[in-house]
């Protein structure tokens, strides 16, 4: 059977299933007529049989190359925001740092956790010594970010993470009280 055979036996299958399960509607939104449906309706076996073997073509299959593009590029960016939220759950990113970034709810990062193995410890985050965070707020600095709600300041607080082996929380919690103070100097 070829491609051509394989995709009218999915349609007529799918415009069937549609039709028996009173979708009819749709069975017209998908191109056919009203009488096209009535016929469909009373089709046999044999009939379905004669239609997905004959060599006639009896479908036009064409692609939406706007609506294709669009999707594979939102595709992209899905794929890139799971990245980047896989990442943060593995550098230590609490619920609220989640919610904030990404809009989950405690339980859908109770879920992810969970599917990627993160083990976490009840309770606040480790204290940072005052050399992490003398380190951290170099690093803070040298990144030049001014939007700390920014996709920009997350990756820059995430390979801040990685590199000083601090968790996420920690780091968000050091910018965030830094940000809220008028001017910062040195520590």
């Amino acid at each position: 059977m070829n491609i051509q055979g394989i995709t009218t036996n999915a349609m007529l299958t799918q415009l069937l299933m549609e039709l028996k399960s009173g979708n009819i509607r749709r069975c017209e939104a998908m191109g056919l007529t009203l009488a096209e449906i009535q016929a469909l309706n009373q089709i046999t076996v044999e009939d379905l049989h004669y239609l997905v073997s004959t060599p006639v073509s009896i479908l036009t299959i064409s692609i939406n190359h706007t609506n294709l593009n669009t999707m594979l590029a939102q595709a992209r960016r899905e794929q890139i925001r799971t990245q980047r939220i896989d990442r943060a759950l593995t550098l230590g990113g609490s619920i609220e740092l989640m919610q904030h970034f990404f809009g989950l709810t405690a339980v859908e990062v109770g879920c992810r956790r969970r599917l990627a193995g993160v083990v976490t410890r009840p309770g606040r985050n480790q204290t940072p010594t005052e050399a992490q965070e003398l380190s951290v707020w170099q690093q803070w600095k040298a990144s030049n970010i001014d939007n700390l709600e920014s996709l920009d300041a997350l990756e820059a607080m995430m390979l801040i993470a990685e590199q000083q082996d601090i968790s996420l929380t920690t780091v968000w919690a050091l910018v965030r009280g830094w940000s809220e103070q008028p001017q910062r100097s040195v520590v």
